[in-house]
């Protein structure tokens, strides 16, 4: 995966307030535009505070990946659910050997780094993993732990290692809590919740009956993260699969 579209020039500009032709230009001294330069073409993508602390893409990737290098474990660069626009990222890195099992597929450890330059979301990194046989896109936030940071404060992979080796060391818990869903069924206070986090219509048209499915609670989960890995947009996919994630307990 090519990750040259990730790079694009991205840069602070002053801004200022031009009243009229004859009046002078006043500087809006507490605010800054965030501009950026996509083939040649220029964007204004956000105006912020002062206090916001532009990161570029190419200052995240570039130590994550170096990070990723010192774990000595085979990782790929996933496109599956990897995307990049003028306003935000999401770049997924799976690691292949590192694998749990639900009786059907295996199911690799991914990683999703976060950036946005439109203040939609601070610099994220989330674990999760991808169902191979389908690119079944899931995040395990609760099970396995995420990192966050404001543009307003710093952010570093230098305990990557430490974080990689300890969520390697929970991979059991995950398997855990698959069993578990696979043993549950549905039942209407856990529908009515699910249908509060990703729409009514959306749930309707995941499951295809207004009934309650004869199905386990793993079973409704991969129906809804293929749905979200193959129906949605890429850049709204990380919403809901979070928001499946919590109703779940993953």
């Amino acid at each position: 995966m090519n990750l040259n579209n990730y790079f694009f020039d991205v840069e602070e500009r002053e801004i200022s307030l031009v009243p009229g032709a004859e009046e002078p230009i006043n500087p809006i001294s507490n605010y800054k535009a965030i501009v950026t330069t996509i083939g040649g073409a220029e964007k204004v993508v956000s105006v912020a505070k002062n206090s916001y602390q532009l990161i570029p893409n190419k200052d995240l990737i570039n130590p994550f990946m170096d990070n990723l290098e010192k774990l000595n474990v085979d990782w790929v660069i996933d496109p599956s659910h990897s995307f990049c626009q003028a306003n935000r990222m999401r770049l997924q890195v799976t690691f292949p050997e590192v694998l749990v099992h639900d009786g059907q597929s295996e199911i690799p450890l991914s990683v999703y780094l976060h950036n946005s330059y439109d203040q939609s979301e601070g610099v994220r990194l989330y674990w999760g993993a991808i169902r191979s046989i389908c690119s079944n896109g899931m995040i395990f936030g609760s099970v396995l732990g995420s990192l966050y940071a404001r543009h307003t404060s710093g952010f570093s992979f230098d305990k990557l290692e430490d974080q990689f080796n300890s969520i390697t060391d929970k991979i059991t818990d995950v398997q855990t809590r698959i069993d578990q869903l696979k043993s549950r069924e549905l039942e209407e206070a856990f529908m009515k919740e699910l249908q509060k986090a990703l729409g009514k219509k959306r749930l309707k048209a995941i499951v295809s009956t207004d009934r309650i499915p004869d199905k386990s609670q793993w079973e409704l989960l991969n129906d809804i993260t293929y749905f979200i890995s193959h129906e949605v947009p890429k850049p709204s996919r990380a919403r809901l699969q979070l928001k499946t994630s919590k109703v779940f307990a993953l």
